[in-house]
């Protein structure tokens, strides 16, 4: 007798199995959403004062994925959402175990030969994240299509929510897309039609110039009672904390050789980042602010307005501080800042014009410190093949020596700007300061480096120097004797441009009233000193831990 078919129990004995691949599909779906969301949790939550607040960057980045995963369906949303999604789960790790915002890291487009002495002892962890994420691809693929698989949400319920959502996006743009990964979308677009102004809003380590041309200082200095020659001098180091010098307890074979060289031992930062610090620097803002880059002009403009012309002399990129400088040179880095930066400064010297504003922009201590010195003629001895690694217990102390002879580099080229500026003749005026300092496994976190998640006492408390020709302390001696004295106070950078511009007489607008001339007065002993922890946040330098197992160490 010829079998009969049984449609009906076919499918019963199929059902276990439709429900089956029913469940791993809801499962990647679920993990999947929830890696995605994580930069938004970990490093968005909320980056600017004037935000809507970190739910509703949550909110903007959930809708921007749900709605990509119901017009593309699961599997090409696996496909096309990969990139995003490790990543996700690499910021996570860069912020838990390094306190490293991974997504600035990558805006700024770090130095390979930087970055990876961070990343070489993580290599094997991040391969085997990218394959543990490519599972999931493989999976859904492998599983034959269902309901789940396929499911769309109805075009209606689509529509309302892509209105909804465009219409959000729309009136509160400057905050939705700096959401991730709209931040990301709206800074390729922006690039792509031009728009400057909208890239340095989406995101602020876009490669993108915000500064205003038109904008002033609204300087000017009394005419006729200045030397017919002046020269003044801003040099912005790298990586130096200012317990590293021998003035200010650190070995003495670490300083300025130029005795006559006012040496300040505790300035705050503005941060303990270039790429914010430096900004802050040059500019009239204080930590805190909106922006990294102010649309405000930088304080070069008003050297400019009162008859200078400005030089910008640099081993960094224009993208940290956007310089508006009549003349900027961007220059190979060699060994050290001597061999890189003195033959531009001296063509500048050499010049014709007769008053001239120069920053140079150093190299100075950053790691890999064994590449900032010349080895043969260090102070101290260290096995730079032990700096390959993340410093630990045994191998710190030759991280120690090798980081103060790269200190004691960065003050050697001070030491030559002074001499150079000395020979130029005329009047000059000389100021040194590091953009931040760096941590050295000082207490029991174990944090290396700097421009991690949060700022240290270590960090952000640097050097400064001063230096005048005898020509110009001959001419300002109530100045010179007010900066002699103040060298023992709590100083910031908000006020060495203040100090240049004074030293300049050079008067300009500043709506800043706790940042000082320290020629012309002193800082109140209870002022607070600001220190900016992210972009709309700041915290009191003051407030941050204060001892160091490390300097003991070094002795």
């Amino acid at each position: 007798m010829e079998q009969q078919s049984d449609p009906q129990g076919a499918r019963a004995a199929s059902a276990p199995k439709a429900d089956r691949r029913h469940r791993i599909v809801s499962l990647i779906d679920c993990a999947w959403g929830a890696i995605l969301l994580i930069p938004a949790l970990v490093i968005f939550s909320s980056a600017h004062v004037r935000d809507l607040g970190a739910a509703s960057l949550l909110a903007a980045t959930a809708v921007f994925f749900g709605l990509l995963r119901a017009i593309l369906g699961l599997r090409a949303f696996l496909v096309l959402t990969y990139v995003p999604a490790l990543f996700g789960v690499l910021a996570v790790g860069a912020d838990l175990l390094r306190d490293v915002n991974l997504f600035e890291a990558a805006l700024i487009r770090p130095d390979p030969s930087e970055a990876w002495p961070v990343i070489q002892p993580h290599v094997q962890w991040i391969a085997l994240t990218a394959a543990l994420l490519a599972t999931p691809i493989w999976v859904s693929f492998r599983t034959r299509s269902t309901a789940t698989a396929r499911r769309r949400m109805p075009s209606a319920a689509l529509a309302t929510i892509t209105v909804a959502a465009a219409t959000c996006g729309a009136v509160f743009h400057d905050t939705v897309l700096r959401a991730w990964p709209l931040n990301v979308i709206s800074v390729a677009a922006a690039s792509a039609i031009g728009n400057d102004d909208f890239i340095s809003t989406a995101s602020p380590y876009a490669a993108a110039n915000p500064r205003s041309a038109s904008a002033s200082w609204g300087a000017s200095r009394s005419p006729g009672l200045h030397p017919p020659k002046e020269t003044y001098i801003l040099i912005i180091g790298e990586t130096v904390r200012a317990d590293r010098l021998g003035a200010c307890g650190g070995q003495k074979q670490v300083g300025i050789s130029h005795q006559d060289a006012i040496i300040y031992c505790d300035v705050m930062s503005g941060s303990s980042s270039t790429h914010t610090s430096v900004p802050l620097l040059v500019s009239r803002e204080m930590p805190g602010g909106a922006f990294r880059v102010s649309k405000d002009a930088s304080f070069m403009k008003a050297f400019e307005e009162a008859g200078f012309r400005t030089y910008w002399l640099a081993l960094q990129e224009r993208g940290i501080a956007w310089p508006d400088a009549n003349t900027d040179m961007f220059l190979a880095i060699k060994r050290t800042d001597r061999e890189s930066l003195l033959p531009s400064l001296r063509e500048v010297l050499a010049q014709d014009a007769p008053k001239k504003l120069i920053v140079l922009h150093t190299y100075g201590a950053h790691f890999s410190y064994c590449d900032r010195y010349e080895p043969a003629t260090a102070a101290f001895p260290a096995d730079c093949s032990k700096l390959s690694e993340f410093p630990d217990d045994s191998t710190l102390p030759d991280f120690i020596r090798a980081y103060d002879n790269a200190v004691a580099e960065s003050l050697r080229f001070v030491d030559a700007v002074i001499s150079e500026a000395a020979q130029a003749k005329g009047s000059s005026f000389v100021m040194f300061t590091a953009d931040h300092g760096e941590n050295l496994l000082d207490d029991e976190r174990k944090l290396f480096q700097h421009a991690l998640k949060d700022p240290t006492r270590w960090d952000t408390t640097v050097p400064a120097v001063v230096w005048a020709s005898d020509e110009w302390r001959g001419s300002n001696a109530a100045r010179w004797e007010r900066l002699r004295a103040n060298h023992g106070a709590k100083v910031m950078h908000a006020d060495l441009v203040p100090t240049l511009l004074g030293s300049a007489a050079i008067s300009y607008v500043d709506e800043r009233r706790v940042a000082i001339d320290l020629g012309a007065m002193s800082p109140a002993a209870d002022r607070t000193r600001w220190v900016m922890r992210r972009l709309g946040e700041k915290l009191d330098g003051d407030q941050l831990r204060r001892t160091s197992p490390v300097q003991a160490l070094a002795r």
